[in-house]
């Protein structure tokens, strides 16, 4: 009697082979249509804390649309005259409206989110809560999320304004892949 003949999984059917025509790179309508594709799909992005890079603290932000860029600017603009306090607190309100957790990564792990343990393992989800769990003493009823963002980068506004243009350079293109656009090496 014969024995079946094994078949090869990893080897490609008949027809497979068939429709590849492996000798022709894709056509430059095709490789445009793929970039629009990563672009479309990215609606959010882990950053590196400035500050603590070496913890891996990583923040996730969603893309804000022009409506709420917008509302954040007219608020703001009732609230300040002067140009560069106003666009400090735009700056300010657009990190703080964008942000959707905080996160540790370690080595090429996926991040995971960062839960406090002296609040009941509460997963770390907004500057208020960050600020809380790096040890901030400002009594709850005198802390906003502007004050929050002050405090972590230490009162330093220009390191709030360079992690203000990362995000604002990834909202102009979310197709970016942050670690080699922005930062020159993998994270």
């Amino acid at each position: 009697m014969e024995e079946p003949e094994i078949i090869d999984e990893e080897q490609p059917l008949l027809h497979e082979m068939h429709d590849v025509d492996q000798s022709k790179p894709p056509s430059l309508a095709d490789q445009l249509a793929a970039r629009r594709a990563e672009i479309i799909e990215g609606k959010e992005v882990f950053l590196p804390l400035s500050g603590y890079e070496e913890f891996g603290v990583q923040i996730k932000h969603r893309l804000l649309d022009r409506k709420q860029v917008e509302g954040i600017a007219k608020r703001v603009l009732g609230e300040v005259r002067d140009r560069g306090e106003r666009n400090m607190r735009i700056l300010s309100d657009i990190i703080v409206h964008s942000t959707d957790g905080f996160y540790i990564q370690n080595g090429g792990e996926q991040p995971s989110e960062i839960t406090d343990d002296r609040r009941n393992d509460q997963p770390v989800t907004n500057w208020i809560a960050f600020a809380y769990y790096l040890g901030c003493t400002i009594p709850e009823d005198r802390i906003d999320h502007r004050t929050a963002i002050d405090w972590v980068f230490g009162g330093n506004e220009f390191a709030i304004g360079q992690y203000g243009m990362l995000l604002n350079r990834w909202m102009s293109n979310t197709g970016l892949k942050v670690e080699e656009e922005f930062l020159g090496e993998a994270l």
